[in-house]
């Protein structure tokens, strides 16, 4: 699973297909990417919990994607709103981001 979480245009996108073609068209180079799995999310989240993911308008800074890969989609898309709660305390804008499902 793959998710696009956008900060100037609030939003979190949840690209169940790997091989979608939007993430194709949307994916640019630079763009910062964090890899999520059973043996990553300890790390994972204490880096979230520790702000070590920053966020300002700046386009090196405006967006973030997540390669998830956990035992249940059901994990992964639980993950998603952990991370969007740890964001929200930090990033208001964030907080109450619509969170869309997309190439299911």
């Amino acid at each position: 699973m793959k998710v696009y979480i956008n900060y100037p245009n609030p939003h979190f996108t949840i690209h169940k297909n790997a091989s979608c073609r939007q993430i194709q068209s949307h994916r640019k180079g630079g763009q910062r990417v964090v890899n999520v799995s059973s043996a990553t999310l300890k790390k994972v989240l204490s880096a979230f919990i520790k702000d070590a993911y920053d966020f300002k308008a700046e386009a090196q800074w405006n967006d973030l994607w997540l390669d998830i890969s956990l035992s249940t989609p059901e994990q992964e898309i639980g993950f998603v709103h952990v991370i969007q709660a740890i964001l929200g305390q930090r990033y208001k804008p964030l907080s109450k981001a619509p969170i869309s499902l997309h190439c299911e």
